[in-house]
């Protein structure tokens, strides 16, 4: 937009400049001046002059017509600018907060897949309930209301529990998912999922894996607990910054 300001302002220029100058050669160019022209050794006869290019103040009207068109230029820009810092928000820009999502996984053996039945019971052992998306969830009430702590899911997309036909289901593994910021303790809620997924793999005769399907370890655990902790400390710091 700028840049059109400063083509057209120019155009303009250019323009005048045409104008004047045919003016001036139309109106002069039947009353030519004349003026004695002398070589180095001596009177040689007189020739035209043209006045519009041979005037030494000939000048004035274009300096004139610059000068207006050059305050026209400035007094636009400031417009623009003061128009660019006016129209700046006032408010800071948002700091986003950190995301983060830890899973684990409790898989069946090759070849024998968790049946429906038997998956109900080591859930509801787990301390887990079926609710919203057709999943299972950890619940804690707190301060009279309700506030979930993780997730599991079915590793076979849709990833949901259908409770009507659990006696015809079966599946290769289910997924227990973190997802932070959420919980209010976030520390707390990382506990209570590793203590669920130990549960649901004792019950099934299943395998705890983390997030690469690889045996979980004490110290896959405790690398996993730290990143957590880790999290909570940079979200109080975007919390602070915001």
């Amino acid at each position: 937009m700028e840049s059109i300001r400063w083509i057209l302002l120019l155009a303009g220029v250019l323009i005048l400049l045409v104008i004047y100058v045919f003016t001036r050669w139309q109106g002069r160019r039947d009353t030519p001046d004349t003026r004695d022209v002398f070589d180095e050794d001596e009177f040689v006869g007189e020739r035209e002059i043209d006045p519009l290019f041979d005037d030494i103040d000939d000048n004035s009207y274009i300096d004139a017509e610059l000068h207006r068109l050059d305050k026209l230029i400035t007094e636009d820009a400031s417009a623009v600018a003061e128009t660019s810092v006016t129209s700046m928000p006032e408010t800071p820009a948002r700091v986003h907060e950190p995301e983060k999502i830890i899973t684990l996984f409790v898989l069946a053996p090759t070849g024998v897949p968790f049946r429906g039945a038997f998956l109900m019971e080591a859930m509801a052992e787990a301390g887990l309930q079926y609710g919203d998306m057709h999943i299972f969830h950890r619940i804690e009430k707190q301060a009279g209301r309700e506030n979930t702590l993780f997730s599991v899911a079915n590793i076979v997309e849709p990833g949901t529990f259908d409770p009507r036909h659990m006696d015809s289901f079966t599946t290769q593994g289910v997924v227990l998912i973190l997802q932070l910021p959420g919980p209010d303790d976030p520390i707390k809620a990382f506990d209570a999922m590793v203590t669920a997924a130990r549960s649901l793999a004792t019950s099934l005769e299943g395998s705890l894996c983390d997030a690469t399907r690889s045996v979980l370890t004490n110290q896959t655990i405790s690398h996993m607990r730290e990143e957590v902790v880790d999290f909570q400390l940079r979200q109080q710091v975007a919390k602070t910054a915001s």
